[in-house]
């Protein structure tokens, strides 16, 4: 009642004012149905099943997908299925008034209401996670209104067939691969229930709840990736129909603990501006106009969160595919894979970073199950004569990999197993997981790599992706090499072990080719023989990695490479699809330039239409032309740089707000270290800090004013560069709040 009540009084004032001075809740919104899947359909997930919402009003199409629903082999590529449709028709007209579609990211929960002769319809829709199924909850304010019909429609005629078991729907069929199977039930409340051929009827009912779920016989860790038994079918049809006797009130309950435990822990807010309540669409293209409104940078950023939370939960051995994984095709573009030379990548940017750390784990255990447990990725390697794992750009899920060679991605891979211990420094971790992959790995390069004329250890023939000429020692691969070999390293000495192997690698890093160099025009070169075009505008920025995601370049450490990097970013241009943006975003981050960072992040989320290379966002602002998750996840990565920043052992708050971000706070960011930090600000300067630590661990923070630790001694002294550098005994458990001072108090 009192959100009601809060709507209301929100749409009063707009009516009266056009500004709402109270924050608006975390919503994206609309006043009528979708009408194109890609560019207006709202998701919802729960890591591995997921939904895209039309909300129809005569018809409302529902179309869900299974993450692991795919065609293809251990031989043959294929593509990322289409599930189907869960197809509910109305005997009512299109004829309706204050229609309303809505996706609310505080609960994970989208709606749809209006009213139509008299009487308020509303639907709600969730994906659980606890529960593991879809459901929908039909309504109306008045007894006996609500008459429909819905069917079970799968999306591969003659490879499956639907049969009715009770009251359930039965939907079954079998890929080249796979099997998979869906049951949808209902429980109506008053009214009658029949059930035909691959539909069930409901007439003059109240109120009504339908739920289904989805399920394939894919398992990762088997031989030939597939369950030995049906159990993976029993375990589906016993959630479906557990799910419908707890009722939607508890199945609603369950949902909304369950993610809001996630998605709560941290918050974003931008101080000094009015809020502007219009629709979503309409919000977004006033902004693209010119008219700045916080709630566009933060909606936008917290929507990545929830797509986040959303498409990768804990327990699942697979990552988010290149739309997450919502599809509506059976021959999506490309291939809907998991393309592994950024945009798998990218993903998992922001996991840590923003508080999300159980949702990292579907990647880091694909690349553990891929790289240790099934002979796909070490097949390759023993191609390129060596031991270890590689793979090239295009996979599927069965580890089949094709397409251009991409080698250093296992180094890259391996930067994602490395960033999760960074954050918690959990040793089990370490030890189990992380490290068997980063050796074997190394393993890789150990044996791959040549020396050149200048006696530098180097990967022969590797491409800068996705253009250019092949060469010995590209920056691409160096850059990756040097981390991976250097984390490998450190990871050997935390464990006390394999002493000899370390030694090994050691001596080769010492003469390795680290694949930094300043070019003709003052750029960070992208190949090490052929000179970079400062006219080329590609949308790679491959040979960057080393500022960003890697940390070997820093702007207090190595102003000559970072301004080097700053000649080829302007060279580059603030161009680019929406994963190259983004990326744009946290490389200006960190070189400490918020305004530009913020200048890319506008055009990353630009509402487009269509229009050929005129990238951005949809109207339900997935990242377009075509539609690929990497540029939502890459722009929370980006927004995150900009607010905190954690590499080189020292917290840097406040590293690059552009000035529309002058007052704020954040709430609940995460540090490496295994710290959690509050911060607030007005004149883009700290004003009050809580860092909260989970470890013993030494603490050293970077600010643009002194600050002063409560509860503990401290140091705080100035550096060359104009900062102030405060040092502190972090102890596990505890809680640290700092405040502006002035030096000497």
């Amino acid at each position: 009642m009192f959100r009601r009540i809060q709507l209301l009084c929100c749409l009063v004032l707009y009516c009266a004012t056009g500004v709402v001075h109270a924050a608006m809740p975390l919503s994206l919104w609309y006043n009528a149905p979708a009408k194109d899947w890609e560019k207006e359909a709202l998701p919802i997930g729960n890591g591995r099943i997921g939904a895209m919402i039309m909300g129809g009003v005569r018809q409302d199409i529902i179309q869900f997908n299974d993450k692991t629903f795919w065609e293809g082999s251990p031989t043959m590529r294929g593509a990322y299925q289409n599930f189907g449709n869960v197809r509910i028709e109305f005997e009512a007209s299109d004829e309706v008034a204050d229609y309303r579609r809505d996706l609310d990211l505080q609960q994970a929960l989208a709606s749809v209401s209006y009213r139509q002769d008299g009487v308020r319809f509303r639907r709600e829709y969730l994906a659980s996670y606890p529960d593991q199924v879809m459901a929908v909850r039909l309504s109306a304010d008045k007894k006996n209104k609500l008459s429909f019909k819905v069917c079970l429609e799968g999306a591969h005629p003659g490879k499956e067939q639907v049969m009715v078991q009770g009251n359930t729907l039965c939907l079954s069929g079998k890929l080249t691969l796979l099997s998979y199977a869906s049951h949808l039930t209902l429980q109506a409340e008053d009214g009658e229930v029949s059930v035909g051929k691959n539909c069930i009827t409901v007439r003059d009912a109240s109120a009504a709840t339908i739920v289904w779920g989805a399920a394939t016989s894919y398992d990762p860790k088997q031989p030939g990736y597939v369950a030995k038994d049906g159990q993976w079918r029993t375990l589906m049809a016993a959630d479906v129909q557990s799910a419908i006797q707890k009722g939607y009130a508890q199945l609603k309950k369950n949902h909304v603990q369950d993610y809001r435990q996630l998605f709560d822990r941290m918050v974003w807010e931008i101080d000094g501006y009015d809020t502007v309540n219009m629709p979503t669409d309409q919000l977004f293209a006033d902004y693209m106009n010119g008219h700045f409104h916080p709630q566009v940078d933060i909606l936008h950023f917290q929507y990545g969160r929830y797509l986040m939370i959303s498409c990768s939960r804990d327990g699942l051995d697979l990552p988010s595919n290149l739309q997450g994984l919502w599809n509506n095709r059976n021959d999506p573009p490309w291939e809907c894979d998991l393309h592994s030379n950024i945009n798998v990548q990218m993903n998992y940017w922001p996991a840590e970073v923003t508080n999300l750390s159980e949702c990292h784990w579907p990647l880091i255990n694909y690349i553990y199950n891929e790289s240790q447990l099934q002979p796909s990725w070490r097949k390759m390697a023993a191609l390129c004569g060596a031991r270890g794992w590689t793979m090239r750009t295009q996979n599927n899920i069965f580890g089949y990999s094709d397409w251009n060679w991409n080698r250093p991605a296992n180094a890259w891979y391996c930067m994602h197993l490395w960033e999760k211990y960074l954050y918690a420094e959990d040793m089990d971790y370490l030890r189990r997981v992380a490290y068997p992959v980063m050796k074997s790995a190394t393993e890789f390069w150990m044996d791959r790599m040549v020396k050149d004329k200048k006696g530098k250890w180097v990967a022969p023939e590797e491409w800068s992706p996705e253009h250019g000429p092949w060469e010995d020692g590209l920056p691409y691969a160096q850059q990756l090499i040097t981390d991976l070999f250097a984390n490998t390293m450190k990871a050997s000495e935390l464990l006390d072990t394999d002493a000899d192997f370390r030694a090994s690698v050691r001596e080769k890093f010492m003469s390795l080719d680290k694949g930094l160099s300043i070019g003709s025009w003052g750029q960070l070169r992208e190949w090490k023989i052929a000179d970079d075009d400062p006219k080329d505008t590609h949308r790679h920025l491959s040979h960057l990695i080393a500022l960003y995601p890697d940390d070997a370049i820093s702007v207090f450490k190595d102003t000559a490479y970072a301004e080097a990097v700053r000649k080829s970013l302007e060279a580059r241009a603030d161009v680019g699809m929406g994963w190259s943006l983004t990326w744009k975003v946290a490389l200006r981050a960190r070189l400490l330039d918020g305004n530009r960072a913020h200048s890319l992040l506008a055009r990353a989320m630009r509402v487009v239409h269509g229009e050929p290379e005129n990238w951005g966002i949809y109207t339900n602002l997935l990242n377009a032309l075509p539609y690929q998750i990497d540029g939502n996840f890459g722009a929370v990565a980006g927004v995150a740089e900009m607010l905190i920043q954690s590499h080189h052992d020292e917290i840097h708050l406040l590293p690059a707000l552009p000035d529309v971000w002058a007052a704020g706070k954040v709430k609940g960011i995460r540090a490496r270290g295994g710290f959690e930090v509050d911060v607030e600000w007005k004149d883009k300067l700290p004003t009050t800090a809580v860092l909260k630590s989970s470890l013993n661990h030494k603490c050293r923070i970077r600010s643009r004013i002194p600050l002063r630790v409560s509860g503990c001694a401290y140091e705080c002294k100035s550096d060359s560069e104009g900062y102030y550098i405060i040092t502190f005994e972090a102890r596990k458990n505890k809680a640290y709040k700092l405040k502006r001072t002035s030096m000497g108090a």
